[in-house]
């Protein structure tokens, strides 16, 4: 089976079945080389693109190399008004249920076949309201254009995927003990003769699962940019900007039980392979082709406030819907009987994911014309000081709107420092907090190479989850060919 299709199997299936394995956090939010902790006064050009984009109003300022930098020399002045990138982005998984090698496990696959029953056990605990995050924020293509009079525009093409994976009692002890959870009464041998355990007394998904939640989201973001400077007075000045945005959506699961009742939907791009037992839908799409099964607009709105060293930056971000118009299904709540598996071996979910997709068609599905979703909507606030040409500090908050599909669960708030200790060289460290994460540690450094004209970075989420073992945030954001002319 092809990587990608088994994963999002894994995702579609595994979650929608009774078996939810976990995996959302905030690098699409700071998913830019460069900044560690606060972007929103003063992220800039392609940068800005679902930042802030008021700042495409700063008008571009001559850049000085006063020594010799890495393949460049001297002295040189250069106002520069174009950048552009490619491949430029990152990838986040956060888990409050796993510590640091039980995530690296998820991630290497390494570590198939070692869990005792004691640690099924152990594991089932862990997972019991909580689970794990993930988000993949990618400029496949972002450039800008920032004049002296007329403001700034910028053209970005970005792959956006996240997920958020969190477990009821039940659901984690369903997952990782099987049918030794002590909701099975009762043990049988199927016509297949297979030992499965049975419930004298089930109960529907509803009521097993609540507080579940299973979100999964996929999709191209093609956005037009525009910010300019609409005041000027000494040391005062004003940017505003907004940005359109076009969106093709690939996957869309939304699953959770809340309140007694189950909500379920799903739209998944044929390449992924998902079935639906034998459940059909009038949005049907055949074969087997990498094609959008829905679209949509959204829309960025921001302003921008800057006096003397100080400035304040606002911006409300991914307001929008997605019309799901492709292989739409919709779950209906329904009993769990019974089941044969043994639960989970290890973390390795894409080799254990083969233990819970054959065991029969547990959601009753039925198809559907189409399905709006959401945009995972929300309000960003920052503020810098730039002490002097090498100093600047600065806090951010950001702040979900919603609870849709790929949502932050909760604010974010980060501060930190960032330091240009040479012409060439730009690093940031900080504290963030929230987000459905502890504590961490973000840090970034920047590389101005041929002065100034090619940058290349880092930036991780969290350094002390090396340092560790709990509450692991594995992170990385890189560049490597930033374009400024």
């Amino acid at each position: 089976m092809h990587p990608l299709t088994l994963v999002f199997t894994l995702v579609f299936l595994f979650a929608l079945s009774p078996f939810p394995l976990s995996a959302q956090t905030e690098v699409s939010d700071f998913a830019r080389i460069g900044f560690s902790s606060f972007l929103t006064p003063i992220v800039s050009d392609y940068q800005c693109v679902g930042i802030n984009p008021a700042n495409l109003g700063f008008v571009p300022q001559t850049d000085l190399y006063e020594l010799a930098s890495p393949m460049g020399g001297g002295i040189e002045r250069r106002r520069r008004d174009v950048s552009f990138s490619v491949a430029e982005g990152g990838v986040s998984l956060h888990s409050d249920a796993l510590r640091r090698q039980g995530l690296l496990d998820m991630i290497t696959q390494t570590a198939s076949g070692s869990f005792t029953e004691a640690d099924k056990r152990e594991a089932a605990r862990a997972f019991i309201d909580k689970g794990v995050r993930f988000n993949i924020d990618v400029f496949i293509l972002g450039a800008a254009y920032q004049s002296q009079s007329w403001g700034g525009v910028a053209f970005a093409v970005r792959e956006r995927i996240a997920g958020t994976y969190v477990f009821s009692e039940a659901a984690s002890a369903l997952a990782f003990e099987g049918r030794y959870y002590d909701y099975f009464d009762s043990v049988a041998v199927n016509w297949a003769g297979d030992t499965v355990g049975y419930s004298t007394d089930p109960k529907t998904y509803s009521e097993l699962f609540d507080g579940t939640r299973i979100s999964t989201l996929w999709f191209r973001d093609l956005s037009v940019s525009y910010g300019i400077e609409v005041f000027k007075e000494e040391k005062m000045r004003v940017y505003v900007g907004a940005t359109a945005k076009y969106l093709m959506g690939y996957a869309y699961l939304d699953a959770f039980v809340e309140g007694g009742a189950l909500s379920a939907r799903s739209a998944v791009s044929p390449i992924l392979g998902v079935t639906y037992g034998k459940a059909t839908t009038p949005s049907f799409i055949p074969g087997n082709e990498f094609v959008p099964v829905g679209d949509g607009f959204g829309f960025d709105l921001g302003v921008t406030v800057a006096y003397d060293k100080f400035s304040l930056g606002l911006s409300v971000v991914d307001i929008g819907q997605i019309e799901w118009d492709g292989n739409v299904f919709n779950a209906k709540d329904t009993i769990l009987n019974g089941m044969s598996s043994t639960g989970f071996d290890s973390y390795n979910i894409f080799e254990e994911a083969q233990k819970i997709t054959g065991e029969g068609n547990y959601f009753k599905w039925e198809g559907l014309d189409a399905a709006p979703s959401d945009l995972p909507s929300r309000f960003r606030v920052g503020a810098a000081y730039e002490w002097n040409s090498k100093w600047r500090f600065g806090l951010d908050a950001v702040i979900p709107f919603n609870q849709a599909a790929g949502a932050m669960g909760e604010p974010l708030i980060s501060a930190g420092a960032d330091w240009r200790p040479l012409p060439w060289l730009r690093v940031g460290a900080g504290l963030a907090g929230g987000g459905e994460m502890d504590f961490t540690i973000p840090i970034a450094a920047t590389f101005s190479l041929f002065n100034g004209v090619w940058e290349l970075g880092f930036q991780s989420r969290d350094i002390v989850t090396y340092l560790t073992e709990d509450s692991p945030v594995m992170s990385l954001v890189i560049g490597l060919a930033r374009i400024r002319l």
